[in-house]
C-alpha cells in the first residue's frame, strides 16, 4: 500500500462518509487516489494543475506536496463559490486558491477568459473538474485541451450498472458523471482513456488529448 505519514484514511461507506484526509484536511476521496495521483503527477510531470471544486483543500494540498516532492515547478490553481477559513493556509504553502464562479449560469461559455488561456498555455496541463456540475465541466472545458492534457472528473462510473454493482459503497457512494455524459466531447476533442482501470478504483475518469 502507498504509504506517506500525512495521508489519513478512514472511510465507512456503510454510513455513506469517506474521510480519507492530507496532512490534517479532509480530501473528499477514495484514498486509492493518492498512489494514483503520485504515479499521474509522476508520469506527466504537468506544468499547471487547474481544479474546479477546491472544497475542505487536503486533495489541493496533497496534489501541492506531490509536485513539491518530484520537485517539480507546477503552477497549481484551483477555484471554489464558497469561501472557507482552509485557503489562507493553502495560499502559504504556494497554492493560488480563487473563490470565484468561473461559468456562465447555463455551462455555455466561462465568465473568466484566463482560464481558457491558462489551459491553452504552453506545457502540458491537468483538468481536474470536480465541482457543482462535473458533467458540464468536463464538456465546456475539453475544448481547451492541447494535445498531451489530461483532463478529469470526479464521481465517475462507466454507466448505473457499473456504479452499482462495482463501486457504490465499496469504492464510493456518490455518482454524478458516467461515460455517456462525455462521449460527445470524447469524439470531438480526440480524448483517448489514460490509466483508466486504475482510476476506476478512485472514481475518477480519466482522458488524454491525442
Amino acid at each position: 500500500m502507498f504509504k506517506d505519514e500525512k495521508i489519513t484514511r478512514k472511510s465507512d461507506l456503510e454510513k455513506n462518509d469517506s474521510l480519507s484526509a492530507y496532512d490534517g484536511m479532509t480530501c473528499q476521496q477514495n484514498s486509492n487516489c493518492f498512489e494514483l495521483f503520485y504515479k499521474l503527477i509522476e508520469d506527466k510531470r504537468p506544468r499547471r494543475i487547474l481544479e474546479i471544486g477546491t472544497a475542505l483543500g487536503g486533495f489541493t494540498q496533497y496534489l501541492k506536496h506531490v509536485c513539491d516532492e518530484l520537485n517539480m515547478d507546477t503552477d497549481i490553481r484551483t477555484y471554489d463559490i464558497d469561501d472557507r477559513y482552509e485557503y489562507s493556509i493553502m495560499i502559504k504553502k504556494g497554492i493560488d486558491v480563487r473563490v470565484e464562479d468561473i461559468f456562465l449560469q447555463d455551462y455555455s461559455g466561462l465568465l473568466n477568459t484566463e482560464i481558457a488561456e491558462y489551459i491553452k498555455s504552453e506545457g502540458n496541463v491537468i483538468v481536474l473538474c470536480d465541482g457543482g456540475n462535473k458533467i458540464k465541466e468536463f464538456n465546456l472545458l475539453s475544448q481547451y485541451l492541447k494535445t498531451g492534457d489530461i483532463i478529469m472528473a470526479h464521481d465517475y462510473g462507466y454507466d448505473t450498472e457499473t456504479f452499482s454493482k462495482k463501486i457504490n459503497k465499496v469504492y464510493w457512494n456518490w455518482h454524478e458523471i458516467s461515460e455517456s455524459d462525455i462521449d460527445e466531447s470524447v469524439k470531438k476533442y480526440n480524448l483517448k482513456p489514460y490509466m483508466q482501470d486504475e482510476f476506476d478504483r478512485a472514481v475518477w475518469v480519466c482522458k488524454i488529448k491525442e
